[in-house]
C-alpha cells in the first residue's frame, strides 16, 4: 500500500511538473493558417509535432496581441515569425525553429492595373494594412499614408471601391483571402516581392529538446510528403 502510495505520488508530481513545463505557443490569427478553431494548417502542423504528446500548448490571438504577449512572456514560442531583424528585433535569447513555410509580401493593386514592385512607388497612395502585421523597418519608414484594418478581405472591398490605391499583404494569407472571397489574385509582381522570409516559430526560454524534436518531426513530415499534403495550397516556394 505504501508502495503504490509513493509510485501514485511520484507520478503526480512528474505529470504536474509536465504540464507547468508544456511551452505556451502564441498562434497570430491569420486565417487558413492560425484559426482560433485550431483548424489553421500551422495549428495542425504544430499540433502533430508538439501539441499531440503534451510538449505544448497553443492560443491563437489577434496580431498585435500576439506580438505583445510574446515581449514578456518565458518558455513560449509564437508562430508564424522569424529572426529577420528588419520585421524584429528579439535579443539573443530568441531561437528559431525550422521553417514550416515561406512568407512572401507583396503590394496589390487593381485587378488588370500595372503591377508595384517598390515602396516609392505608393507615394501618394493610400495603402491598406492589416492591424498588428509586421511588415519591415524598411516599410514603417517609408513615409507612407496607411489605413489599417482587420483582415486582408476588408483591404480587398477598399481596394474595389477606390477607397486605397493599393495593399501590402502576404503570401499565403492574401491567396487565401482571394480564393475564399472567389476572386483571382488580384495584380502583384510575382517575382518581385518586397519581402521574403521563414514561416517559423521563434521561442524564449525552451529546452533545446523541445526545439529539436520540433524541427526532427518536421523533418519527418517532409519527408513523408504529409508536410506537402497538409499545406496544399498554403504552400509556398
Amino acid at each position: 500500500m505504501l508502495i503504490n502510495r509513493a509510485l501514485t505520488g511520484l507520478m503526480f508530481g512528474m505529470l504536474s511538473q509536465w504540464s507547468v513545463a508544456a511551452v505556451d505557443i502564441i498562434g497570430l490569427v491569420i486565417p487558413g493558417l492560425h484559426e482560433k478553431n485550431g483548424s489553421g494548417v500551422y495549428d495542425k502542423i504544430i499540433t502533430r509535432t508538439v501539441i499531440d504528446n503534451g510538449q505544448g500548448k497553443l492560443r491563437v490571438l489577434p496580431p498585435a496581441r500576439a506580438l505583445s504577449e510574446f515581449e514578456t512572456c518565458t518558455n513560449c514560442c509564437m508562430s508564424p515569425a522569424n529572426k529577420n531583424p528588419d520585421f524584429y528585433s528579439y535579443g539573443s535569447d530568441v531561437v528559431q525553429s525550422d521553417p514550416m513555410n515561406t512568407a512572401k509580401v507583396y503590394i496589390f493593386t487593381a485587378f488588370g492595373s500595372a503591377p508595384i514592385n517598390s515602396l516609392n512607388a505608393l507615394k501618394g497612395k493610400t495603402v491598406g494594412i492589416r492591424d498588428g502585421m509586421p511588415y519591415g523597418n524598411k516599410f514603417d519608414k517609408a513615409g507612407l499614408k496607411l489605413s489599417s484594418v482587420s483582415d486582408i478581405e476588408k483591404n480587398v472591398k477598399k481596394l474595389d471601391g477606390g477607397r486605397i490605391g493599393a495593399f501590402v499583404a502576404y503570401v499565403p494569407d492574401a491567396y487565401l483571402a482571394f480564393k475564399g472571397m472567389g476572386k483571382p489574385e488580384y495584380t502583384h509582381d510575382k517575382e518581385n516581392p518586397i519581402a521574403v522570409h521563414p514561416d517559423s516559430m521563434v521561442c524564449r526560454g525552451v529546452d533545446a529538446s523541445f526545439l529539436s524534436g520540433f524541427n526532427a518531426k518536421l523533418d519527418s513530415m517532409k519527408a513523408s510528403g504529409e508536410l506537402n499534403k497538409l499545406l496544399g495550397d498554403s504552400q509556398v516556394n
